[in-house]
C-alpha cells in the first residue's frame, strides 16, 4: 500500500484506495518477518526470499500496477525485467 501511495494512489478517491487495498491480487498470506522485510519496498528493493515464487510475485505486481495505472520507477522496471528474464 505504501509503494502504491508514492506511485499514484495518493491521487485516488477513498473508494478507489479501498478497492485497491482489498484486491485479492494484493492479499497474500505471509509470515510476519517476510511482511516486515517487504514493508514499503518495490521490486527494486525487495523480492520474496523464495526464489521459486519471484516470477509469480513480479507478474502479479505488473498486473496490479497496470490495472490501477500505477507508475513504475526505472530501477523497479529493471528489477522486474531481470526476474522475468529467468522465468
Amino acid at each position: 500500500l505504501s509503494d502504491a501511495w508514492y506511485k499514484g494512489a495518493r491521487d485516488w478517491d477513498p473508494q478507489h484506495r479501498k478497492d485497491f487495498a482489498n484486491d485479492p491480487r494484493n492479499l497474500l498470506a505471509v509470515g510476519a518477518q517476510v511482511n516486515s522485510d517487504k514493508a514499503f519496498r518495490d521490486a527494486a528493493s525487495w523480492l520474496p526470499p523464495d526464489v521459486g515464487f519471484r516470477c509469480e510475485f513480479v507478474a502479479r505486481q505488473i498486473d496490479v500496477k497496470a490495472a490501477y495505472q500505477l507508475s513504475v520507477s526505472a530501477r523497479e522496471k529493471q528489477a522486474v525485467s531481470d526476474v522475468l528474464s529467468g522465468c
